[in-house]
Formats: structure tokens, C-alpha cells, sequence
């Protein structure tokens, strides 16, 4: 019974962190439509008429 239940709990953290995993392997990069050129998030807040933003696989 102590192993079914271990390998219920060990089955279940391993979905969890694998689930995890999953979400940070992309990220967003900024771009402005004016000069071409990537700018930091900081700068896409200060004209978000102007900037667009892609998500990116790491890779």
C-alpha cells in the first residue's frame, strides 16, 4: 500500500515539474515598427503604439 501511494505522489511531482518546464521554454522579445531595432521592455511600455512584441522558443 506505501508503495502504490509513493508511486502515485512521485508520478504526480514529476507532471507537475514536467508542466513547468513546458512554460518557460519561450519568451517575449520587443521590437519597434519605427526603427527595426529590438528595445527593452521598458521602452515598448513607453510607446506601445509603435512596438510590437513576438514570443520567441529558447532555443
Amino acid at each position: 500500500m506505501k508503495k502504490l501511494i509513493a508511486l502515485i505522489l512521485i508520478t504526480f511531482l514529476s507532471l507537475i515539474v514536467n508542466a513547468q518546464e513546458k512554460k518557460s521554454k519561450t519568451y517575449q522579445q520587443h521590437r519597434s515598427a519605427k526603427t527595426g531595432r529590438y528595445v527593452t521592455k521598458s521602452e515598448t511600455k513607453k510607446s506601445p503604439s509603435t512596438t510590437y512584441t513576438t514570443k520567441r522558443k529558447k532555443g
